[in-house]
């Protein structure tokens, strides 16, 4: 009789644990701070359940009997995929696992900035300067948009553009960055026209080493003045200190993050150091994906991809 499947989860704590219906032995553990750890808790392990803890060449070397990564996520920049490859390790993930989510609190961050919502609680709760002037539309820049004003660009994919629609919102795709604009494909839009026209920008692409610092200096050079930016993909693809930078110099009008290009973020990143801006610049710890039905779909699909592989099939592989 063949040997349970032996499974390792190294960050349990953003799912319910899953249920197999496969021989097996199962060890969870909430999170994986200390990285130091991660290969002594693979150990000799088959497969592994990973969310965010990353998974290295070193921790692959030290674990030779691992076959397969779970990825429980549809994000998979933590993972040395080269590695995994010339190791003959499968990595799979979860595809479009919370598109929904992100998109709609992707709009929650549109909202919170273009509405300056955190700067009105604020002065509603720390004193009465609405009592003291009877109006308080100095709380904004500039006369706020109404979204059948917006011009919003996406650079990624997602369900943004349905709902964006729905608002009344004008929605542009980018094309990618490398692509020329005599070269853009029918139902995108060249990436600088895109950085030139929107009034929202949108990113929900994947980080890759074509993505990092996608969105610099040169970029924010080229956005309207009355722009605001919002990141629900991954930290690294907008780079930070040139955000700050550009929210500072007014080149744009505000900002919102999800993700961060560190995580968990704390005052050592500098979105987090400058605060607020009054409204201008607001922050979640990388809870957009957090939803009911992510949650579902990520435990159904982490166990199926797992099962799968098992039996000799090969689900939602990335590598």
């Amino acid at each position: 009789m063949a040997k349970p499947l032996k499974i390792v989860h190294l960050d349990g704590v953003h799912c319910p644990s899953p249920t197999f219906t496969i021989p097996h032995t199962y060890t969870e553990y909430p999170n994986t701070t200390d990285l130091s750890t991660v290969a002594s808790r693979i150990g000799d392990a088959d497969v592994v359940i990973t969310t965010r803890i990353p998974i290295t060449a070193s921790t692959l070397d030290q674990c030779p009997g691992l076959k397969l990564i779970a990825v429980q996520a549809i994000g998979t920049d933590m993972i040395d995929l080269a590695a995994c490859k010339a190791r003959n390790v499968v990595v799979t993930n979860v595809p479009a696992a919370s598109n929904e989510s992100v998109a709609e609190h992707a709009i929650a961050l549109y909202f919170a900035i273009r509405r300056n919502i955190t700067g009105m609680h604020e002065m509603m709760v720390q004193g009465d300067e609405w009592v003291k002037k009877g109006a308080v539309t100095s709380l904004w820049t500039g006369v706020p948009r109404t979204c059948r004003e917006e011009v919003m660009g996406i650079i990624g994919g997602g369900e943004l553009a349905t709902i964006g629609r729905a608002l009344g919102m004008t929605v542009q795709i980018s094309e990618r960055k490398s692509v020329a604009p005599s070269s853009t494909r029918p139902s995108r839009i060249p990436f600088p026209t895109v950085l030139q026209t929107s009034t929202i920008l949108m990113i929900t692409l994947p980080l890759t080493p074509s993505t990092h610092s996608l969105i610099s200096s040169p970029e924010f050079a080229l956005m309207r003045s009355d722009a605001i930016l919002i990141n629900v993909a991954r930290g690294g693809i907008v780079d930070e200190d040139a955000l700050v930078d550009a929210l500072r110099e007014n080149r744009i009008a505000g900002a919102a993050a999800d993700v961060f290009s560190r995580e968990p973020a704390g005052r050592e990143n500098v979105l987090v150091r400058e605060g607020g801006m009054g409204g201008r610049l607001v922050l979640s710890p990388h809870v957009a994906w957090f939803a009911r039905s992510s949650i579902e779909k990520l435990r159904r699909t982490v166990v199926e991809n797992i099962e799968a592989w098992v039996g000799g099939e090969v689900r939602n592989v990335v590598v």
